[in-house]
């Protein structure tokens, strides 16, 4: 309550300070079932302050993954559910006015456990449906109404496996960890950890609902975790006009698949044309124990993208300044590997990857990490170390930034960030 009282008399200061303050909201799920949101305030070109304004525990106990629908101002909310077999959906209208509560709650649904991340796909006249990866071995899908944020149930997939992975921990079970929308809106591509496969799903345009085509196999104990679509807009053509990205967390390592659509509507194959490890540009490298999750793609102002990928458990910076520039204590940090992917110039030919660097994570275990619509800031969850921070990120070279903008602490086991633009 003091925090939420003496936050107007900090950006009234900060205003006085310069005529150019301009401020930002995000949200920030956590393991401890809270969805916190901060307010992002830059004054000038080069002060940065993060500020906590509500907490919101209607996602409890165990807030895995955020939503946000910007242009109809809902949030969704999934629930892990560690302690419990369901997990939950909840959903909230994001709010603008004076009453200090950034969120409304609208409805909370018991569903199937271990949901873990999500997409929403589009139909006619705004129709809207959120699908569901389940670690726990499902797919679901749900209606929205975008003006109301409510969902009704419509599909259910039940994963299984003929037999085990390689990684006897790890895959002996399905565990779909991901939903990525295509750029068509005609699939999802679903990364199973598990059965190391992409799970491939046709959208009836009429209808939303989906049905499954054939997968993509991948190699054996690779563990698939997240993955991004690329449109390189090729010099000609005559293949396809897509790529994509693919972060497979038990190998450490980042492939690029080229993308061919199947004629009537049959589904997509995907040819790998290019792998690496997630961390650097030799595959003799090796960070014991580590486990990459998040990739992100952004412009660089020349030409090209470059794709960013979150590394837990790779700790190469030791003993760097905290944070918090008020503590003088030096800490471990995980990191931020930078990639740029050139377009081809030659008809047919895929694009080029090539591994940049490495920059400081901002502390320990950064599951999810987020860039601002114009790319120039990056926001880092950090599990273990219960943190978000802010980069800055060069959009003329795609440099990220070593140094932090702002960073808040105490928000429990981060799960994932998100902007609010």
């Amino acid at each position: 309550m003091f925090f939420n009282s003496f936050q107007p008399l900090v950006l009234a200061a900060l205003a006085a300070i310069s005529t150019t303050v301009a401020a930002t909201r995000l949200y920030v799920s956590s393991y401890a079932g809270n969805i916190t949101t901060l307010d992002l305030s830059a004054v000038g070109n080069s002060n940065y302050y993060l500020a906590k304004l509500d907490t919101n525990n209607g996602c409890a106990p165990n807030a895995s993954w955020l939503q946000i629908d910007v242009k109809h101002r809902n949030l969704f909310c999934l629930d892990e559910g560690f302690p419990v077999p369901n997990g939950s959906l909840t959903s909230f209208k994001i709010k603008n006015d004076d009453t200090g509560k950034t969120l409304a709650p609208v409805m909370h649904n018991s569903i199937p456990g271990s949901p873990v991340n999500s997409a929403i796909f589009h139909g006619a006249n705004g129709t809207q449906v959120l699908a569901v990866a389940h670690y726990a071995w499902a797919l679901t899908t749900w209606k929205v109404d975008p003006n109301t944020a409510t969902f009704s149930p419509l599909q259910y997939f039940n994963f299984t496996l003929l037999k085990p992975g390689p990684n006897a921990a790890r895959q002996a079970a399905a565990h779909p960890h991901q939903v990525v929308v295509d750029p068509t809106n005609r699939y999802l591509v679903v990364p199973d950890l598990g059965a190391d496969i992409l799970r491939i799903f046709y959208v009836d345009p009429n209808t939303l609902q989906i049905s499954p085509r054939p997968s993509v196999n991948l190699i054996p104990g690779s563990g698939p975790r997240h993955g991004i679509f690329y449109a390189p807009k090729r010099a000609k053509a005559s293949r396809s006009e897509y790529d994509f990205f693919l972060v497979s967390e038990l190998a450490s390592s980042l492939t690029g698949f080229s993308v061919t659509y199947l004629p009537n509507n049959g589904g997509i194959q995907m040819t790998p044309f290019a792998t690496g490890k997630t961390y650097s540009s030799s595959n003799n490298t090796v960070f014991s124990g580590n486990a990459p999750a998040e990739i992100a793609l952004a412009p660089i102002a020349h030409g090209g993208h470059q794709l960013i990928v979150s590394n837990r458990n790779a700790t190469f910076f030791k003993g760097i300044d905290n944070p918090d520039s008020k503590n003088a204590t030096k800490i471990d940090a995980d990191t931020l590997a930078s990639f740029s992917v050139s377009k081809s110039t030659e008809e047919g030919k895929p694009p080029g990857v090539m591994f940049n660097d490495l920059t400081p994570a901002g502390g320990s275990y950064p599951r999810h990490f987020s860039l601002n619509q114009k790319g120039d800031l990056v926001a880092v969850g950090l599990q273990n170390s219960g943190r978000v921070v802010i980069y800055d990120r060069d959009t003329e070279s795609g440099r990220l930034g070593d140094k932090v903008l702002a960073d808040i602490e105490g928000l429990g086991q981060v799960s994932s960030v998100v902007w609010d633009e």
